[in-house]
């Protein structure tokens, strides 16, 4: 039997829906450009050449998209209840609406750097920002940072995918997890040298492994480092699950150290969204949810906007944000090195090195968070990192007879990366797509015509 719904139900439902449409089409459009638009529902007709449809441009795509969250932006409601936590809101779907603007703007979508998209970009973000912040959003300081991803839909989570156990979970935690500590899926995340390198100490610093001297005690390298440091990665004798000092050097006598059978790869595990608490059994069914978008990404967005629209110090204030609640220090009195500095920065910083310094930051930030590979494509860069001349090193750690530690690099670029600006757009699938339908172009570059940056000014 059919049940009627209330009408504003309905069209919440709708709105809802439509997000969602909006969203997948995004994932489309930065993986290949240009696809085919459906916005009415197929009907099968004798016909069955008239379900088959041609890529629409890249440039009509974004403008679906933006219209799409427009509605969504304009009817869906600003909270929820309890009972529906982790709908979509409005304050959602505006900040989903400016992480869409900050690609149309971005090198990869806007090769001619029309400062009409800059500016749309940069006044989009600010207006939700200033709306997330006048809705009781922000930077959560109360918490320890991994927490902030254990700890459900408080002031820092704009929107999240919900689990719950029993009911619907994910192995996310049974997948980042040493073996011994997991069964099923065991230790997929190792963080290279370079990725430990990017955190700043403290005082705002920069300390690398090229910076350890001759006789230097190799666990220098992770004293003294901000605190979302501490709340994202697992090096040799940190406290992690039930293991009070872990032994990572290639000789220690268990199986989740370098070099063993399933062991760390590069000589580190992450720890970001891994509840401890869960025991063996319980990690393969996690109930965390996966925030999408949490309010510092959306102070970076802003941050990146400001500094393509030459808005520097609202960029720096951002950063200045972010680097305090990561117990970046303001000021070291007495320091040569940081004078004039703030939190390790200089405020007066030209565009290059603003630009850099957001980056850099957001690399830290949003480490693990699903978002590196796609700011590496949309600023048209990862042809340029890709190429292993930064390479991915493991650190290989030794145990001597006296129980000091001896180290060395690692080289894992086993294989010549090759950079190819292909990367940008990607081929359709011959099989799964070309073959199943007449009507799409191959991408060009991949020996097609279709042109993903046609009319895209």
């Amino acid at each position: 039997s059919l049940t009627t719904i209330d009408e504003t139900l309905a069209k919440r439902l709708e709105l809802e829906a439509r997000f969602i449409r909006a969203f997948i089409y995004f994932e489309h459009v930065k993986w290949y450009g240009g696809v085919p638009l459906l916005t009415e529902a197929q009907v099968l007709t004798n016909d069955f050449s008239e379900l088959l449809v041609p890529r629409e441009s890249t440039k009509k795509c974004f403008e679906f998209i933006v219209d799409e969250l427009k509605a969504c932006v304009d009817g869906l409601p600003e909270s929820y209840d309890a009972a529906d936590l982790g709908r979509v809101s409005k304050g959602a779907a505006m900040d989903f609406r400016g992480r869409v603007y900050l690609f149309r703007a971005s090198p990869q979508f806007n090769p001619n750097h029309t400062a009409e998209h800059g500016n749309t970009e940069y006044n989009y973000n600010k207006q939700t920002l200033d709306y997330l912040t006048g809705k009781g959003y922000g930077l959560i300081t109360d918490l320890d940072y991994n927490d902030i991803f254990l700890t459900e839909m408080h002031k820092e989570v704009v929107f999240a995918i919900r689990y719950i156990y029993p009911g619907r979970t994910h192995n996310e935690d049974a997948r980042m997890r040493p073996i011994t500590h997991a069964q099923n899926a065991t230790g997929a995340c190792h963080p290279i040298q370079k990725v430990i390198d990017m955190w700043p100490t403290i005082e705002g610093k920069r300390f690398s492994i090229k910076d350890i001297k001759p006789g230097q005690d190799i666990t220098d390298l992770w004293k003294n480092r901000d605190n979302r440091f501490y709340g994202a990665i697992v090096y040799h004798g940190s406290s992690y699950l039930d293991v009070p000092y872990m032994e990572m050097n290639q000789n220690a006598q268990n199986g989740y150290a370098y070099g063993k059978n399933n062991g760390s790869r590069t000589g580190y595990y992450s720890k970001k969204f891994i509840n401890q608490s869960y025991s063996v059994n319980d990690a393969s069914n996690s109930g965390t949810d996966y925030i999408d978008i949490r309010f510092a990404e959306v102070m970076l967005n802003y941050a990146e906007a400001a500094v393509e629209t030459n808005h520097l110090s609202e960029a720096f204030e951002v950063l200045s944000k972010i680097r305090d609640r990561a117990g970046i220090l303001k000021t070291v009195p007495g320091d040569p090195e940081l004078a004039g500095r703030e939190y390790g920065l200089d405020p007066g910083m030209e565009q290059a090195d603003m630009r850099q310094a957001v980056r850099d930051e957001r690399y830290i930030e949003l480490l693990f968070e699903r978002k590196r590979l796609w700011d590496l494509r949309r600023w048209k860069i990862y042809h340029e990192v890709m190429t292993g001349k930064e390479k991915r090193y493991a650190l290989i750690l030794t145990e001597e007879t006296d129980k000091s530690l001896s180290w060395e690099l690692f080289d894992r670029d086993n294989t010549p990366m090759i950079p190819d600006e292909r990367i940008y757009f990607l081929p359709l699938s011959q099989y799964d797509e070309l073959n199943k339908n007449s009507k799409l172009e191959q991408t060009k570059g991949w020996g097609g015509n279709f042109d993903q940056l046609e009319g895209m000014l």
